[in-house]
């Protein structure tokens, strides 16, 4: 887009671990006239480009190793002043679970990788002026979510846990970990660690970071767990 005006007013940093995709990110937003501050495949130096630069707009890989890019979403949420977030993740790794755990990470902003031009751009602009914008897919996931969330207000929280498992996913809801789940409870950490390999296919998440996003969404942390499944 040869004509375009520059945007003053949005500058954005792109932290990209693909090359290939940085470059093409980055091609995108000046050629429609945004500033791209900085762009980098290193986190690291995407952070220091973050606090110099302080940018508008952040978008962040969600596909770094070990889902890495959550990490970064949070620790840039508690930058001041913070930016507003987009995360960027490939259509393969796109799923309900990482969606609601970005979201909790503070992203505002969720985009696949492959997705046209003009949306990239209409995402950036509008997390920029304060929206939440998730796509067509991604908001449909999340209103279904909450329709589900919103028919099961006053039954109690994951029904096919015992009274134990609930209590111990409560307390990871609350961020506790192992050592101190088992000093609230009595138990032992091996035991705690069972419970939590217990807990997440009845609730049908792959780990404990979805598990506590999960509680948390359902209000698990204020939930009273006294009551349903019997056992322990």
């Amino acid at each position: 887009m040869a004509n375009a005006v520059r945007d003053v007013g949005t500058r954005v940093v792109v932290i990209e671990s693909i090359p290939l995709v940085l470059g093409g990110l980055c091609s995108a937003l000046e050629n429609d006239g945004i500033t791209v501050a900085a762009g980098t495949h290193d986190p690291h130096a995407g952070v220091r480009a973050v606090q110099e630069e302080k940018p508008d707009v952040v978008i962040v890989d969600l596909d770094l190793p070990g889902r890495a890019g959550i990490g970064l979403l949070q620790q840039l949420r508690r930058k001041s002043p913070a930016p507003r977030l987009v995360a960027s993740v490939s259509p393969e790794h796109d799923d309900d679970s990482l969606l609601l755990t970005t979201l909790m990470a503070g992203a505002t902003g969720y985009l696949l990788k492959n997705t046209e031009t003009v949306d990239l751009l209409r995402t950036v602009r509008a997390v920029q002026r304060g929206y939440v914008t998730l796509g067509p897919r991604a908001g449909g996931e999340l209103s279904a979510l909450l329709v589900r969330l919103a028919e099961a207000d006053g039954k109690l929280p994951f029904p096919a846990l015992t009274n134990r498992e609930r209590e111990v996913l409560r307390l990871v809801s609350l961020g506790y970990g192992n050592r101190r789940i088992a000093q609230e409870l009595f138990i032992s950490e091996k035991t705690v660690r069972n419970y939590v390999s217990a807990i997440l296919p009845k609730i049908h998440v792959s780990s404990r970071l979805e598990a506590m996003v999960s509680a948390r969404l359902a209000g698990l942390e204020t939930a009273d767990p006294g009551t349903g499944s019997a056992g322990m």
